[in-house]
């Protein structure tokens, strides 16, 4: 299994929430929140499928926390490291 970084994880993320949320990608802040960037609960669920499709992540039964959605890069980041255990 090869190794992924979060950079690419945030980007195909921000990618995925412009698409969710109809934003353009440059209005979107990968510091911000998922609420803050438009993402509700059924958002949230298309995020947790496109983890597990891109990445084999399920971040379900690995036990996500609310700092892990507290911004887009802590979210790519948990992907990340569930990823390359």
């Amino acid at each position: 299994m090869s190794e992924v970084n979060a950079e690419e994880i945030a980007g195909k993320l921000l990618e995925e929430i412009a698409v969710i949320t109809g934003k353009k990608a440059e209005e979107l802040d990968r510091k911000r929140s998922l609420a803050q960037n438009g993402i509700n609960s059924m958002g949230f669920v298309e995020l947790l499928l496109t983890a597990m499709k891109n990445w084999n992540v399920n971040l379900i039964e690995s036990g996500i926390s609310m700092a892990d959605v507290g911004s887009v890069d802590s979210l790519a980041e948990r992907i990340a490291r569930e990823r390359n255990q």
